[in-house]
C-alpha cells in the first residue's frame, strides 16, 4: 500500500507499506518518505514483525528508525515469558511491562481486522517506542472515501491517546472485507495538521 502526505493541500511525503505473511508469521514495514517540512523530521522505517492468529496480531520484534538521526533508532523485543519488552535506545536497555493485547506502532490500526464489527468504541494498548500508550477511537459516522476513482465506505473514528494532551485525530477505515485505514488526519509535533490518504494497494477494497 502506498500513502500520499499532505500539509494544507500541499505535498509532502508519501508512505509505503509492504505486509507479509506466511504460516501464521506476519512481517510489516512502513517507510516514509519526507518532503517540504516534513523534511524537518526526517524520513523514517517502522517494522514490526510477528504472529497472526484468529485474534489478531501478537508482535514479537519492533523497529523505529529514524533516518536522518540514527542515534535514535528503537528496537524492542516482546517477551511474553517473563511478560517485558526489552527497549534498546542509545546503547541503553530498559524494560516495560508487557501488556494484554499488546500492539506496536507499525500494526495497531490494522488490527481492526480481527475486532468486532460495528462497535461505536475500539480501544487498543499501543508500544510508540519507549512509551506504552492506551488509544481510543469513537465512532462519528459512515463517509464515502474516493480512491482511485473508486468509492468506498468508510468508518470515521475520532481517536485519542488517553494520557496525552492535544492528541486528537481521526482515522478512516474501510467497511469491506478487508478493514485498513484509508485515511488519517493528525497532529505532528511540529505542530502542523497533516493529511495521510491511500493512493494505491493490492487488496481489493
Amino acid at each position: 500500500m502506498e500513502y500520499e502526505l499532505k500539509q494544507t493541500n500541499k505535498f509532502i511525503g508519501n508512505i509505503n507499506i509492504k505486509y507479509e505473511s506466511k504460516n501464521k508469521n506476519y512481517s510489516l514495514k512502513a517507510t516514509t518518505e519526507a518532503h517540504g517540512i516534513l523534511r524537518l523530521i526526517g524520513n523514517r522505517e517502522l517494522y514490526s514483525e510477528g504472529i497472526i492468529n484468529n485474534s489478531g496480531f501478537i508482535p514479537k520484534i519492533f523497529k523505529l528508525n529514524n533516518i536522518k538521526k540514527p542515534k535514535k533508532n528503537i528496537v524492542a523485543i516482546f517477551q511474553p515469558s517473563p511478560k517485558k519488552i526489552k527497549i534498546k535506545y542509545k546503547g541503553q536497555t530498559s524494560l516495560l511491562e508487557l501488556k494484554p493485547k499488546n500492539l506496536d506502532l507499525a500494526i495497531y490500526l490494522y488490527q481492526f481486522n480481527f475486532e468486532k464489527r460495528n462497535q461505536k468504541e475500539y480501544s487498543f494498548t499501543v508500544l510508540e517506542g519507549k512509551k506504552i500508550r492506551d488509544y481510543g477511537y469513537k465512532k462519528i459516522r459512515d463517509e464515502i472515501i474516493e480512491v482511485n476513482n473508486k468509492r468506498i465506505v468508510a468508518e470515521l473514528y475520532e481517536g485519542k491517546i488517553l494520557s496525552k494532551k492535544n492528541s486528537k485525530h481521526y482515522v478512516w477505515i474501510s467497511k469491506g472485507k478487508y478493514r485498513v485505514p484509508l485515511k488519517l488526519e493528525l497532529m505532528t509535533n511540529l505542530g502542523v495538521t497533516i493529511k495521510q490518504k491511500i493512493v494505491k494497494t493490492n487488496l481489493p477494497l
